[in-house]
């Protein structure tokens, strides 16, 4: 009896007979493929996603297997700039026992799928050529359908494909274990490496070969990154020698090595660009100049103070599409961050870490919560943006609920109602964003119906905060005199808008 392993990712158990099971496979296959699909249970759900983003690539079953993507010079371009070159020995070396031994094929791709390196057992490798399985050739899923190498990028994971589970017949007599490189640094994907054999020599523990191959691939990476880091660190020695001028170190991923006179860091930059002068800006606003290093590193010079003096933080949390945003750094739109910076941002004083925890989980808040969310917020937006002991704010903050309830106190309800785009945080359960919410809110509503002014009236209810708000509606039809041809309308809104709470009486 066949059947697959319990593990989705493997093909099938050590128990399975490799021929039974292909012959079972092809049987579905070629339902699937002529129109008789079925829900067949003898295939992975990961598989007949597979087949399905295959198909829909335009990927045949009858094709003779993958193109050939890369010509030979554009093959050996690849090679020189792939990530993975420095590293092609060590995984070698992992698998060496398993390419002669045991008949296997060993490809390394890079991240589209496109196989770089092929190497292993000479009469294997030919009888692969046949559905050129060869370098240069073009293996992910809307190339040559599913397949360990391509469902592997497209997944992201490591994956085993057996016999009829890859989409084009002519691959059906092989299997191949997949598993993805990352860069160690930024969790980037690399490119691939796989182990492809006869389906007869299947075993499912080839996928976790083909992993710890993987994983000695990234600890060789981050080994040469800790070399490429010390040599840098000597570069930049060298350069502040002499010099006063604030500057840190980074790796070519934007990672922290060093710094001298630059205060608290985040552990990795995102620089941009001023479009007026030119200038390298930091994510809190300090401005300076960039030198490149021999390696991949890089100096970033401090050029004077802040260009912003100090950078504003921009709080847009009126609606869905909510923001935080320091000088001209990244945008952060993580809902708890947002609650953070919001709450901060309403107690410039500070708060404690039970205040915080209070106003933002109620009674089941935790110190180490607050402490996570301070720490994610400082590495995301910059070091120097919250205080501690206590928490608050550093730098000035403008934030857009603030200037409604600014217009608001101005006694400027019209200009307010325009500033009002939706509710604050409108998906926050914070207890002190919903209490600042309904506050907001009521505030703005009160101004516009102590102005018995009709437009304002009727401005209200068009908005979305006021489309059922029955005391605007009358208030609207009683400010209107009889015989101005809005008040029939204005009635009819008011009829509706108390039967619809008549109905929802919530």
């Amino acid at each position: 009896m066949s059947s697959p392993a319990c593990n989705p990712w493997v093909a099938m158990d050590v128990t399975t007979d490799p021929v039974m099971r292909s012959r079972l496979l092809r049987r579905v296959h070629d339902r699937e493929f002529s129109g008789d699909a079925g829900s067949s249970r003898d295939v992975r759900a990961l598989v007949r996603e597979s087949w399905r983003r295959s198909l829909a690539a335009g990927v045949r079953p009858d094709q003779a297997g993958a193109p050939l993507r890369l010509t030979p010079s554009e093959l050996e371009r690849a090679r020189e700039r792939s990530p993975l070159g420095p590293v092609i020995g060590i995984i070698r070396s992992k698998l060496s026992s398993l390419d002669e031994d045991a008949r296997q094929i060993v490809a390394i791709a890079d991240a589209e799928a496109n196989l770089l390196w092929v190497s292993g057992d000479r009469a294997t490798c030919e009888q692969a050529r046949e559905m050129r399985f060869e370098e240069g050739a073009a293996w992910s899923e809307g190339e040559a359908g599913t397949n360990a190498l391509g469902t592997a990028v497209a997944l992201d994971h490591p994956v085993q494909i057996f016999s009829a589970e890859h989409v084009i017949a002519a691959v059906h007599p092989w299997t191949c274990s997949a598993a993805p490189i990352h860069d160690p640094g930024t969790g980037e994907l690399l490119g691939v490496v796989d182990l492809t054999a006869d389906l007869r020599t299947h075993h499912p523990h080839t996928l976790p070969v083909a992993e710890l191959a993987a994983l000695a691939a990234e600890a060789a990476l981050h080994l040469e990154s800790l070399r490429t880091a010390e040599h840098l660190r000597e570069r930049w020695e060298g350069a502040i020698s002499g010099r006063r001028t604030p500057s840190v170190l980074m790796d070519k991923n934007g990672w922290v090595i060093a710094a001298r006179g630059m205060g608290e860091l985040p552990s990795r930059l995102e620089l941009t660009i001023d479009q007026q002068d030119g200038a390298i800006i930091l994510p809190d606003g300090r401005g300076g100049a960039v030198e490149l290093l021999h390696g991949g590193g890089a100096i970033f010079w401090l050029r004077g103070q802040s260009r912003t003096s100090p950078s504003r933080l921009r709080l847009q949390l009126l609606g869905q599409d909510a923001s935080a945003q320091l000088g001209t750094g990244r945008r952060e739109r993580g809902l708890r961050s947002l609650e953070l910076l919001a709450v901060l941002a309403m107690h410039p004083e500070g708060m404690t870490t039970e205040q915080l925890a209070l106003a933002l989980y109620g009674e089941r808040g935790k110190a180490v919560t607050i402490r996570a969310q301070v720490h994610r917020v400082r590495s995301y937006l910059g070091a120097r943006l919250v205080e501690t002991h206590p928490y608050r704010l550093t730098v000035p903050v403008e934030a857009d609920w603030a200037e409604v309830t600014r217009l608001v106190s101005a006694g400027q309800p019209r200009e307010a109602l325009r500033a009002y785009r939706a509710p604050l945080l409108p998906s926050s359960d914070a207890p002190e964003i919903v209490e600042a919410r309904a506050l907001l809110e009521e505030s703005l509503r009160r101004s516009i119906l102590t102005t018995a002014d009709p437009d304002l009236l009727s401005a209200w209810l068009a908005h979305p905060s006021g489309a059922s708000d029955l005391a605007a509606a009358r208030a609207l039809v009683a400010v209107l005199v009889p015989g101005d041809p809005r008040r029939a309308a204005a009635t009819a809104t008011a009829a509706a808008i108390a039967r619809r709470l008549s109905h929802n009486p919530a």
